[in-house]
This record gives C-alpha cells, sequence and structure tokens, in this order.
C-alpha cells in the first residue's frame, strides 16, 4: 500500500464516520458552543461571496458562521469522507458539500472567493499541494484564512500524544504555517485565540464529564481557569493560531 493510501486508511478510521454527538457538543453545548462560535466568528468573518469550507466534517463551523445559504453567501464544504457530508447537508440544505482531497479539488480556476481551513493542515501527508489547490481555486486578491492548533500549547501537546491521529500537532507551529502559505499567498494578519480551552477537555463527549453540561457551577470554573490562562500564558503559546491571507498575483 502506498503512503498515500496508508495515509488516508489512517485518517478514515478516526474520522471517517459522521459523528453526531460530537457535532451536537460543538453546536448546542451551553459553554462549548458559545465558545467555538467566537472562535470561528473571529477568524473567519465577515464572509465574502462563494465561500469554500475545506475540511468541513458535519458543517458545524458553518453552523456557527451562519452560513445558509442566503446573505449574499453561497457555501460550499468539502470533506474527504461521504459519511460526514451525508449529516452535513441534513443540518445544512442551503449549503453545497462535495467529497474530494483537499490536494485534487473538483472546481474551476478562480471559484472562490474565500476559503476557510480549520483543523485540517497537520492532518495532511503533503500540505504544499492542498495549498498549491486553494492558491487554484481562489480567485486573484481573494483570501484566505486558516485556524490551526498550535503545538505548543501545553493542551494541544497532551493531545497530540494522546491521539495518534493527532500526531501532526506536534509539527503544528506558525513558522511552518507561513512556509505552507509563502508561494501562493501574502499573509495580511495573524491572530492567537483561546490561551487553554479546558473546555475541550472537561466537557467533551468521550473523554470527559458530559453530565457536567448543565451545572452552573461546572461552567463558572471552568471560565475562571481559563481567564487565569489567557493572563498567564504567553501568547505565543495559546491554543489557536490564525492565519489571514490572500492570494498573490500570477
Amino acid at each position: 500500500m502506498s503512503s498515500s493510501r496508508r495515509a488516508k486508511s489512517a485518517l478514515e478510521q478516526a474520522f471517517g464516520a459522521a459523528a453526531p454527538e460530537h457535532f451536537a457538543w460543538q453546536t448546542e453545548h451551553p459553554y462549548v458552543a458559545a465558545r467555538e462560535r467566537a472562535l470561528v466568528r473571529a477568524a473567519f468573518l465577515p464572509l465574502a461571496g462563494r465561500v469554500l469550507d475545506l475540511g468541513c466534517g458535519e458543517g458545524a463551523t458553518l453552523v456557527h458562521l451562519g452560513a445558509r445559504g442566503d446573505a449574499g453567501v453561497e457555501a460550499v464544504g468539502v470533506d474527504l469522507f461521504e459519511d460526514k457530508l451525508a449529516f452535513a447537508r441534513q443540518v445544512l440544505p442551503g449549503c453545497r458539500f462535495v467529497a474530494a482531497s483537499a490536494d485534487a479539488l473538483p472546481f474551476e480556476a478562480g471559484s472562490f472567493d474565500q476559503v476557510i481551513v480549520r483543523d485540517l493542515v497537520h492532518h495532511l501527508e503533503a500540505p504544499e499541494r492542498c495549498f498549491a489547490e486553494i492558491a487554484r481555486v481562489l480567485r486573484p486578491g481573494g483570501r484566505l484564512d486558516v485556524l490551526e492548533p498550535c503545538g505548543r500549547n501545553p493542551l494541544v501537546l497532551l493531545h497530540a500524544l494522546s491521539q495518534r491521529a493527532e500526531r501532526g500537532e506536534l509539527r503544528s507551529t506558525p513558522a511552518r504555517l507561513e512556509r505552507l502559505l509563502a508561494p501562493g499567498f501574502v499573509v495580511t494578519a495573524r491572530a492567537r485565540q483561546q490561551a487553554l480551552p479546558l473546555h475541550r477537555i472537561v466537557f467533551h463527549p468521550r473523554f470527559g464529564l458530559p453530565r457536567l453540561a448543565g451545572r452552573a457551577w461546572a461552567s463558572t470554573a471552568v471560565a475562571g481557569v481559563e481567564a487565569l490562562a489567557a493572563r498567564a500564558l504567553p501568547r505565543a503559546l495559546w491554543a489557536y493560531m490564525h492565519l489571514r491571507a490572500t492570494r498573490a498575483p500570477g
């Protein structure tokens, strides 16, 4: 089996099936959903014209962004796994979803005004091919927003070491991300989000204590720790890196 087929097989084993419980956790949990919404809106808004969500999964990001086929925005989601897309079509009937690989997008050159990418790059075997495809399908001057975990963050590091499917987070750094963008894009903004997202562990439906979902004291305690971390942890070590860029001329 080739290395690319092995990589796809490993991804399919870890992420190939739709995860309605995880989607509900991201979009409905009284604490988590608010943090998720704030995170993706800070990174990806305003949406512009025809938008491609690359690695869309079940569609949680598009739900938080309000991309439901109105307000002048046409959203297209792409994921490698059809099972996830079948779920996304049910919750977002106003959007279009296409099964495809990130390094072979089935769209004409210059098809999109904006491309958004969340939590995908660290999973890719050859991310440079993905960014070449993004540059191809993005119109000249179009906008790219990339949101990736920072491998130097304590919680992200723990996540990467404890979950084999997430080992790519260990090499996820701002310098690497900028190197990947350099051939086809001009970075226009850099930001960090969520110093220590403890809520992703405490309230996680599989690894945490989801029964605490409706407990006000639990949310208050988690919010307090996260607020302290935001003051104490250097911004360079915050959990999420956001790079905004425009497609370079030519």
